[in-house]
């Protein structure tokens, strides 16, 4: 299966940026538990623009409606990948 998905390292180098290939517009509020669930992580801050999740190990994903994400303290682009691709069902898919 295609990633539905684009990575890269941010301009300044403390997070990995995901955005999807395909236009979305997310429903934050509707899908925070689910996604918390999911990563097994707290929600931090959860508005119609931003969900913030937060693990007990300081790694945060913030979320955009846009499916934007910013996947912070992840060590590796791997780990980031992981992440992305666990997560892409629930934010891309069709």
């Amino acid at each position: 299966m295609a990633d539905l998905f684009i990575i890269n390292l941010c301009s300044d180098s403390i997070a990995f940026e995901v955005k999807s290939k395909n236009r979305v517009n997310l429903d934050l509020i509707s899908i925070s538990e689910e996604l918390a669930t999911l990563m097994k992580m707290k929600i931090r801050v959860s508005l119609p623009v931003i969900l913030i999740l937060e693990g007990d190990d300081g790694q945060s994903i913030t979320i955009y409606p846009s499916g934007r994400l910013l996947l912070r303290k992840f060590p590796t682009e791997e780990s980031a990948q992981e992440v992305a691709q666990l997560l892409s069902p629930k934010l891309y898919s069709p």
